[in-house]
């Protein structure tokens, strides 16, 4: 049996940025053969953040719809690690449930080339700052 976990929640705010038809309160979900191709195609990315799954779709610096892939990206920039860029690619399956189907560090190229095409959508809110 498939080891499934709750990774995330379609939320309004992606939706709207996006212009999504996707409904709001959508569970997002991994499964085991998501973390298995994430294992065999990313190891050693998914070996750093694989943890970081649910803070990545909870609190991405960006979002993005993939132009020929029905899919949502999200991506969080990790200051702390030489600015990695950590995208987590979520797409609905036939039945429309949503799958976290892979995670990766991008490459510089790649995050030029999203910038270039003005792809990122910015997510994250300022903090704010308590004196």
């Amino acid at each position: 049996m498939d080891d499934k976990q709750i990774v995330g929640v379609l939320n309004k705010k992606v939706i709207d940025i996006l212009g999504l038809s996707w409904k709001e309160g959508s569970v997002i979900i991994c499964g085991e053969a998501n973390r298995n191709h994430m294992r065999v195609k990313h190891p050693e990315d998914f070996k750093q953040y694989g943890d970081k799954l649910i803070e990545i779709i909870g609190h991405p610096t960006y979002i993005c719809k993939h132009p020929n892939k029905n899919s949502i990206e999200y991506i969080k920039v990790f200051t702390a690690n030489n600015g990695d860029h950590v995208l987590v690619a979520v797409r609905a399956s036939g039945t429309g449930i949503l799958f976290a189907r892979t995670l990766f560090i991008m490459t510089e190229e790649k995050v030029l080339k999203y910038k270039k095409k003005n792809a990122l959508k910015p997510y994250a809110t300022s903090t704010k700052i308590i004196l």
